[in-house]
């Protein structure tokens, strides 16, 4: 029976490695014209079955410099930090310090509703708390090196987007709340006890709060695409992020984090049980729970001036992808394009886009307020016979045509809207292509008001 055993997995491993290489080509295709073509800067992961099969720096860390980026570059990873501080807070909560149902008035006596707020609401964004980079003025003030104390103000005295546990709304600021709760529980910085007790003990060597007083080996730049030109990130200090979106890593990195956090070796498997659960909006504790085709898939994205990132686990596909840039390329759907790739669906490879004459009149069938599959609103108005795209903020992108019924964004992202024409001239279909992506788009009202 052994032998029959070794036997049936020796014939069957040649074909396992032929699949990963098949899917290492097909990943780097991918990837080298997101970089060609897109520009994306930045550094890939993507794990499967327990074995690294693609990883990969592209682009500059540094542009003034020509600095290219390296496996070893180190990026802000945004709101990934959230695992660590819930994964902080879960500690604690195994050590007896703190509940999840203790309120948030028992650590904040004059914070207003604080006795309507739970910790186990602050985790998963149902505490009604206004998000702080939802304030009007936040862009003028987060240069500031606010004090905790200033920021906490500034949080108290914002209207609730809710009461209390009775809906979903992603806040920044009950995340920062958490982070001085773990000050406040365990008699130590938010720094000090991630670096005791997660970082240091999964041995995350090139992982930490990003201080901006600090010489920090291999930290790249951040860059933002304005009227496709590349800039400097808005200067932004790290005092507002703190424990919603501090955190400096590698890809390396968070790939062993996931690991470890998912294997069981941070939290008890009650506790990584709660992280997981899909509350309100499908977010457990600092972590997304959705499907992707078909695929169970658990992470975060983060997006702070200059970077965006993103990581993911497919728990039944044994599959880790993780996508980060510092050029606030499109890592959440560069991260599905190539899990679609792994999922042997069709993606949409990143070509040039020339752009071509129409009729202004076929415009008038396309517009109108759409949503996508995965909940996305999409207007797109009609302007001195073009087409726009607008969001919900009022900010407009246009969509060039390259044909009567295709168009692609003009503002250097890889987006394209296609209709799908009947022979009666219909439109039958209608979707939105993100880096590769197809999503298709359903028209929710008749928005004739928006055509201007």
């Amino acid at each position: 029976m052994w032998l029959r055993k070794f036997t049936i997995a020796f014939i069957f491993l040649p074909v396992f490695i032929n699949a990963q290489d098949d899917y290492s080509r097909l990943l780097d295709q991918y990837m080298s014209s997101q970089a060609s073509i897109n520009d994306f800067s930045g550094n890939v992961l993507i794990a499967y079955k327990g074995k690294i099969i693609y990883k990969k720096a592209l682009g500059y860390a540094n542009r003034e410099w020509k600095i290219p980026n390296t496996l070893e570059t180190k990026f802000r990873i945004g709101s990934i930090t959230k695992q660590f501080t819930s994964a902080a807070i879960l500690q604690l909560v195994e050590k007896g310090k703190i509940s999840l149902e203790d309120k948030l008035s028992n650590y904040f006596p004059a914070f207003p509703k604080g006795d309507s707020v739970t910790i186990h609401m602050l985790l998963n964004h149902t505490c009604g708390i206004k998000s702080y980079t939802a304030i009007k003025n936040f862009s003028s003030i987060s240069p500031l090196p606010y004090s905790k104390d200033s920021v906490i103000a500034l949080i108290s005295r914002q209207p609730y987007d809710f009461s209390p546990g009775t809906s979903y709304s992603y806040s920044n600021s009950g995340y920062f709340l958490l982070g001085c709760l773990v000050e406040k529980v365990s008699g130590q910085s938010y720094e000090s006890y991630l670096n005791e007790n997660l970082i240091n003990s999964v041995s995350l060597r090139n992982t930490g709060m990003d201080r901006l007083d600090s010489i920090l080996p291999n930290r790249s730049s951040g860059y933002v695409l304005s009227q496709r030109v590349y800039k400097n990130a808005p200067f932004i200090s790290m005092e507002f992020p703190f424990s919603a979106g501090a955190i400096f890593s590698t890809v390396d990195d968070i790939y062993k984090w996931q690991m470890a956090l998912f294997g069981g070796k941070i939290v008890s498997g009650e506790h990584l049980k709660k992280m997981n659960t899909p509350y309100l909006s499908k977010y457990g504790y600092g972590l997304h729970i959705d499907t992707f085709h078909n695929h169970l898939h658990i992470g975060h994205s983060g997006g702070i001036p200059g970077y965006t990132t993103n990581s993911e686990y497919y728990p039944a596909d044994d599959l880790y992808i993780i996508v980060f840039s510092n050029n606030t390329a499109d890592a959440p759907y560069i991260g599905k394009a190539l899990a679609s790739i792994i999922f042997e669906v069709p993606v949409v490879q990143p070509y040039k886009h020339k752009e071509v004459e129409i009729d202004g009149k076929l415009l008038d069938k396309y517009v109108g307020r759409y949503r996508t599959s995965d909940g996305t609103i999409i207007n797109l108005v009609k302007k001195e016979n073009k087409l726009f795209r607008r969001t919900e903020s009022g900010v407009e992108f246009e969509f060039a045509p390259e044909s009567n019924s295709k168009f692609f964004a003009l503002n250097g992202r890889d987006n394209q809207v296609e209709f799908f024409i009947d022979k009666n001239g219909y439109v039958v279909k209608v979707e939105f292509i993100r880096s590769g992506v197809r999503t298709e788009m359903r028209k929710v009202i008749q928005e004739t008001a928006l055509k201007n």
